[in-house]
């Protein structure tokens, strides 16, 4: 039995026990909460709501792309498959527990572009950061202008979240406070190889253009998930305005970074929902069952967005190199005096008669 294996299966059974646990807290807080006496609303499907959910998680994906293309400016590949691997790693995070969509464009981004392990997995690191100091943003802003009464105890753990995440950005961006990290890291024997790397590739995206890039393309992926999910929560009897959406919204993505997922969200998914529902002060049986739905519907339509995506990855442009053979052979088959390795062919000998 590999090591590996074992690794593999530990994982899964911790994700698997976490699920069901986080099942049963969902059944206990709805019960609590008078769910067992909840008319079910059911799901209210239509082709626009369906659509423009899907649209949103579209260009969600496209914003995800930009952003690694952004962070990733020396890599083999076009942005085609960058946007098939982007597609892939997301497909692996819906499905798989733990930091799965990491993990994957890690280790495609090593594959398929010829980027290192060290720079892929800073890429994803400064990636994760600018999503975490985004959503904190969006929370902090959307609780005071949605006007709900939110906890200022969430508020102010949002605003910390904020703060410690601008606090290591500009730590990888400003040059002292840069080499001061690197040189600690390099301290830890396990860290010392990589520390070197990170100091020359954190150097390359001291740039402004690079980080109006990045700035940009994290706010498009924040204006598209409000979009999909907008569209999703209708779909529930969900009908809450900009901010309030917003507001629930960057809870749960906020709680999606905690390292206790289960496999394909089952349980945890449901349970964030709810948890970022009834923050926002919905009603604890909607917000339950609503939660509940939101995750499978969620997937029901993120699942084919990533999946179709994915298929770039597997539709390669032609090579040009592969038919430089294919021309250069060309003169030989079209004229007779040449054979296929270029020689003279020789005269004919056929025997002349007089008249």
């Amino acid at each position: 039995m590999s090591t590996s294996g074992s690794a593999r299966r530990g994982r899964l059974l911790r994700a698997a026990i976490t699920s069901v646990v986080t099942v049963l807290v969902l059944l206990l807080v709805w019960h609590l909460f008078g769910g067992n006496h909840l008319r079910w609303q059911g799901i209210t499907l239509s082709v626009g709501s369906i659509a423009l959910a899907a649209f949103g998680a579209a260009c969600f994906l496209v914003g995800r792309a930009w952003r690694f293309g952004a962070l990733l400016p020396r890599r083999e590949g076009s942005s085609r498959e960058l946007l098939g691997a982007t597609a892939a790693s997301w497909g692996a995070g819906l499905l798989l527990p733990g930091p799965s969509a990491d993990v994957t464009f890690v280790a495609l981004a090593r594959t398929r572009f010829g980027v290192g392990v060290a720079r892929g997995s800073g890429s994803a690191i400064v990636a994760r950061i600018l999503d975490v100091v985004s959503l904190s943003l969006i929370a902090v802003v959307a609780a005071f202008l949605a006007g709900s009464n939110v906890h200022p105890a969430v508020i102010l753990a949002a605003a910390l979240a904020f703060a410690v995440g601008v606090g290591v950005l500009l730590s990888l961006i400003i040059p002292g406070p840069r080499t001061l990290v690197t040189r600690l890291a390099a301290r830890i024997p396990r860290l010392a190889g990589l520390a070197t790397r990170a100091e020359s590739e954190l150097d390359v995206l001291n740039s402004r253009a690079r980080w109006a890039n990045l700035i940009g393309s994290t706010i498009f992926c924040r204006i598209a998930t409000v979009i999909q999910y907008a569209a999703l929560m209708s779909m529930v009897g969900l009908h809450l305005g900009f901010w309030q959406t917003w507001f629930v919204l960057s809870i749960r993505t906020l709680l999606l970074t905690i390292p206790i997922q289960g496999i394909a969200g089952i349980g945890t998914g449901q349970a964030w929902w709810a948890g970022a529902l009834l923050l926002e002060g919905v009603n604890g049986s909607l917000a339950v069952a609503a939660g509940l739905t939101l995750q499978a519907i969620d997937l029901a339509v993120s699942l084919p967005v990533a999946g179709i995506g994915s298929t770039l990855l597997f539709r390669r442009h032609r090579d040009p190199s592969d038919a430089e053979p294919e021309q250069a052979d060309a003169p030989a088959a079209d004229n007779p005096g040449v054979d296929v390795v270029g020689a003279p062919t020789p005269p004919s000998r056929e025997p002349i008669h007089a008249a």
